[in-house]
């Protein structure tokens, strides 16, 4: 028997569309899962195809007055320049391994007089708390350094102490070094030359990792094809279930039967033989007493 017999029965067309409308929301879900995944992917493209690139001269990738491309972070590249020392910031509530901590920015000034932030690394807390205990000063002179370029952060509201940020935001650190004409976006350091005798923590290079939005989209789509099977599956129970009755119905009326059969049988096996001198019926215009004669006379011959 089809299962789709059971659609003329109003509960299971009922429990057919409730399937069916499971399905479709679990399908949802899972393509939902599936564009955080490609966002995930499109977000970290930058980094795994730029961060480990040869090292490019920064007017190649950002040019003067020109912004930095989403397809250009993470690019090293390769300045020289002097570091503005009396310029430097700290940007607060960068922690590291749970510890607290700052990141350290330093304007390294071009020759045609431009600035690109420097983020040369990171500076654990001090016991002030508001700053770290010390704060390494870069090599003097002229400095060729290769750093990774990095967009603007977004911009954090609050007040913050003299010389600290809240994020590396283009508005905050602008207004933080006003005398300066900066490029678009910042560095993360990778090497200077010559190097300072004491530097702060080097950037961690970022975990490529695209979450777990894969994992989550298949099972998605499995929950929406499991809904469907189920109502197949218990279609199929119901189905032999009433198969069975019926064929249990068939056995007990040939049951029946045949023990209506056997019993007659036996009553007629043990129903009594007639006794051979029992007299016979009275026989019509015939005298009682000479028939009775007749039958006494047989039974002493035998």
């Amino acid at each position: 028997m089809s299962v789709l017999r059971l659609l003329r029965e109003p509960r299971w067309l009922r429990g057919l569309a409730v399937a069916v409308l499971i399905a479709f929301v679990c399908l949802l879900l899972g393509r939902w899962q599936w564009h955080r995944r490609e966002e995930r992917l499109a977000a970290n493209a930058p980094l795994v195809q730029n961060y480990d690139a040869r090292p490019v001269d920064v007017t190649r990738v950002l040019p003067v007055g020109s912004e930095l491309a989403r397809a250009d972070v993470w690019t090293p590249v390769r300045v020289t320049g002097t570091y503005d020392v009396a310029d430097t910031l700290l940007v607060r509530n960068r922690p590291r391994d749970d510890t607290a901590g700052y990141e350290v920015l330093v304007p390294l000034v071009l020759g045609d007089g431009t600035a690109l932030v420097v983020d040369r690394g990171w500076l654990a807390a001090g016991d002030d708390t508001d700053r770290p205990d010390t704060l390494p000063a870069p090599a003097q002179g002229e400095v060729t350094v290769v750093a990774r370029l990095r967009q603007w952060e977004e911009a954090k509201r609050g007040t913050v102490p003299a010389g600290q940020v809240g994020s590396i935001g283009r508005a905050q650190v602008a207004a933080a070094v006003p005398g300066l004409r900066l490029l678009d976006g910042y560095a993360v350091l990778a090497s200077e030359d010559p190097s300072a005798a004491t530097a702060p923590a080097p950037a961690l290079r970022p975990d490529v990792d695209e979450g777990p939005h894969l994992a989550y989209t298949v099972q998605w789509f499995g929950f929406a094809l499991t809904a469907l099977v189920v109502w197949v599956v218990a279609g199929r129970r119901e189905l032999d279930l009433r198969a069975g009755e019926t064929g249990d119905t068939e056995a007990s009326m040939e049951t029946t039967e045949g023990e209506r059969v056997e019993k007659t049988v036996e009553a007629v096996e043990a129903a009594p033989a007639p006794r051979r001198g029992a007299r016979r019926a009275v026989r019509s215009g015939v005298d009682e007493q000479a028939e009775d004669a007749e039958l006494d006379a047989a039974d002493q011959r035998f």
